[in-house]
C-alpha cells in the first residue's frame, strides 16, 4: 500500500464493520477465524495502521458497551503494545477493553 491511496486486507477487515461503531476488538474478526489469536496476529496490525494514519481512534475501556467520551485514547507504541495481547480481542479481557470508532477521515473508505 503507497501512502494514502487505500486498504490493505488487514486493514478493510477492520475498517468495514465499524461503519456502526464504534465496536470492541472481540466483535471484530471474520467467522472462519481458526481463534482469536489468530485473529489478533491478522487484525492488530490494520488496527494500528489505521489508527497511525487517522482513520480510526482506539480508546480502552473498564467494561462494554460504553460511553465513547468516558474511554481513554490508546495510540503510538501503547496500541502497539496492547492490540498485541490475544485477550484484548476477546470478550473476557482481563485488563479492560479497547473499542475502535471510525472517524471523518475514515469514512470515505467505506
Amino acid at each position: 500500500m503507497d501512502g494514502d491511496e487505500g486498504l490493505d486486507l488487514a486493514e478493510e477487515l477492520v475498517l468495514s464493520p465499524l461503519e456502526d461503531s464504534p465496536l470492541s476488538l472481540w466483535e471484530l474478526g471474520w467467522a472462519e477465524a481458526p481463534s482469536r489469536q489468530r485473529v489478533a496476529e491478522v487484525l492488530g496490525p490494520g488496527l494500528v495502521s489505521l489508527a497511525s494514519r487517522g482513520l480510526i481512534e482506539v480508546r480502552r475501556f473498564e467494561g462494554w458497551p460504553a460511553q465513547w467520551e468516558r474511554g481513554v485514547p490508546v495510540t503510538g507504541d501503547d496500541l502497539v503494545r496492547e492490540s498485541g495481547h490475544v485477550d484484548m480481542w476477546s470478550d473476557d479481557s482481563a485488563h479492560g477493553m479497547l473499542a475502535a470508532h471510525i472517524t471523518n477521515a475514515g469514512i470515505r473508505y467505506l
